[in-house]
């Protein structure tokens, strides 16, 4: 069954049209634009901020038309919170309002949008009852694990911004807490892996942000597989939602 199945007419049409959209935008905004060097990638902010956008409706429009009223409801509406604070983050890190520290203010709306997401998860948990604390506990070391190695090879250097690298290590323990709690969901039920990866995908996407700019690593296309992972992520936590709805 479609995920779209649990969205009643004609809202089903325009959520996956949504969809489609972001795809189009994502793969447009690669295929259709010159290198940039300074932005190490492809794709334009103009292109993706719209991608951001719309899976805020989308996010918006599953709880609105789909888990309102029902169990999931709170589940349909912190999806909703957490995708709205990541617009924001994204907002944030364009720079858009001109915040002397915009990076800190997007970091803080990205951990909010967290917190809303590990909420959501959390009435995931009480719905199907998943509460094997073996399970979210082998993943919790196996991402903090993760992180922490990431954080070595790749954020942490001599010569980068002591006091912003450790920040860094911080928020990648936090990011990579809420990744476990959807790793550890996935290994209850199944149906929630794509739940999991998008999570994960989370965690690398942002560690490769602070890698470059905190560490001073780069490579080419690196902006663009930033944000892909990025928007991937998004997409398959939101769409958890709907999923849920299905079982």
């Amino acid at each position: 069954m479609s995920i779209f199945a649990t969205l009643p007419a004609p809202w089903n049409l325009i959520g996956a049209g949504l969809l489609m959209v972001i795809i189009l935008l994502l793969i447009g905004g690669f295929a259709l634009h010159p290198y940039d060097g300074t932005r190490l990638g492809r794709m334009p902010k103009r292109w993706q901020l719209p991608q951001s956008f719309l899976l805020s409706l989308f996010a918006a429009l599953v709880w609105l038309t789909a888990a309102r009223g029902t169990p999931l409801s709170a589940l349909g509406l912190l999806a909703a919170f957490g995708m709205t604070c990541g617009f924001l983050g994204d907002l944030f890190m364009a720079d858009i309002f001109h915040q002397k520290n915009h990076v800190l203010f997007g970091m803080g709306a990205f951990a909010a949008g967290h917190i809303f997401y590990m909420l959501g998860f959390r009435e995931i948990a009480l719905h199907f009852s998943l509460h094997n604390l073996t399970d979210y506990a082998a993943a919790l070391v196996a991402l903090w694990a993760l992180a922490g190695v990431i954080w070595l090879l790749m954020v942490r250097s001599p010569t980068g911004q002591r006091t912003m690298q450790y920040a860094a290590l911080v928020y990648a323990l936090f990011l990579a807490s809420m990744a476990a709690y959807a790793l550890g969901l996935a290994l209850q039920r199944s149906a929630f892996w794509l739940l999991a990866v998008g999570a994960i995908l989370f965690l690398l996407s942002d560690a490769l942000i602070a890698a470059r700019l905190f560490g001073g690593r780069r490579f080419r296309h690196m902006g663009d597989v930033i944000w892909a992972a990025y928007i991937i992520a998004q997409a398959l936590i939101v769409t958890a939602v709907p999923i849920a709805l299905m079982l």
